[in-house]
């Protein structure tokens, strides 16, 4: 069983996982919502339209081919528009025009989520954090949409840095809940990235759930050995979970890593784990 915790909430924790932009004194009047267009959700006349590959020249006609081709004539006589085979243009297959435009068109497929992230930290450092939360959260609807399911994305991937982005927004806006609810919900897909699990520690913590927060930030902490400030977080959970000795050792690390404020170190003492 748990022990019975000291009064009143623990002491923020350092965390270079939910660091926001800051905002400017003003917030502009701006819209939160996304065209159609710029978020890829359009309907099929705002779709991006691949035109069908050109037909093929007819070709002249066998006869008259013959009788330029094997008339005899001096160089100078022959008619000026026609080229010597070498010289003249081949026909491609009729395939090959449509894959090159989809080729050529799928980078220009994501650069919409990509625009969208830009507008959302855009807004959120002019002080429309509302509006750049609304944005990002329509923008990561899109990025589901478009992504395989269950399986990892990659370290640029527009649901990752989405997703990221997002989280740490909810953070700075007192959303742990919604944090921790998004990121729950794309593991599959955010599982190897470090950071966003030391992110969805925090958001446990914040929300009391200790034993969530500590499986995050150890899963965070082996993905990335050496980073302090997520052994401090496991410190605080480990410790509300009455795993003492666990928290003291992660606690020393945080400390000689100079990360390990007064404030913590006082409630951690609370919680009973023995420090120096």
């Amino acid at each position: 069983s748990e022990p019975a915790a000291p009064s009143g909430p623990p002491p923020a924790t350092p965390s270079s996982d939910n660091t926001v932009p800051k905002s400017a004194a003003e917030q502009l009047p701006v819209s939160a919502k996304l065209s159609q267009e710029v978020l890829g959700l359009s309907s099929a006349e705002n779709r991006p339209k691949i035109d069908r590959p050109p037909l093929a020249a007819p070709k002249p006609a066998k006869s008259s081919q013959a009788e330029t081709v094997t008339t005899p004539r001096s160089a100078p006589e022959r008619p000026i528009t026609e080229r010597p085979a070498s010289q003249r243009p081949v026909t491609s297959a009729p395939n090959a025009p449509a894959a090159a435009v989809s080729a050529h068109q799928a980078p220009q497929r994501r650069a919409p989520l990509t625009e969208a992230l830009a507008q959302g930290q855009g807004l959120w450092n002019s002080g429309s954090r509302q509006a750049a939360i609304d944005l990002l959260s329509d923008a990561l609807v899109a990025a589901e949409r478009a992504s395989p399911v269950g399986t990892p994305a990659g370290s640029q991937s527009e649901l990752v840095l989405l997703a990221r982005e997002l989280a740490r927004m909810d953070l700075s806006e007192g959303r742990p809940g919604a944090a921790l609810e998004m990121l729950t919900r794309l593991e599959p897909a955010l599982s190897a990235f470090a950071d966003v699990w030391a992110i969805r520690g925090n958001a446990a913590q914040r929300l009391g759930r200790h034993q969530e927060s500590a499986a995050a930030y150890l899963m965070a902490l082996k993905l990335r050995p050496d980073e302090p400030r997520w052994m401090l977080g496991a410190a605080v959970s480990l410790a509300a979970q009455g795993q003492t000795a666990s928290a003291a050792e992660f606690a020393e690390k945080a400390r000689l890593a100079g990360v390990l404020s007064p404030e913590v170190t006082s409630y951690l003492r609370q919680l009973g784990v023995p420090l120096r």
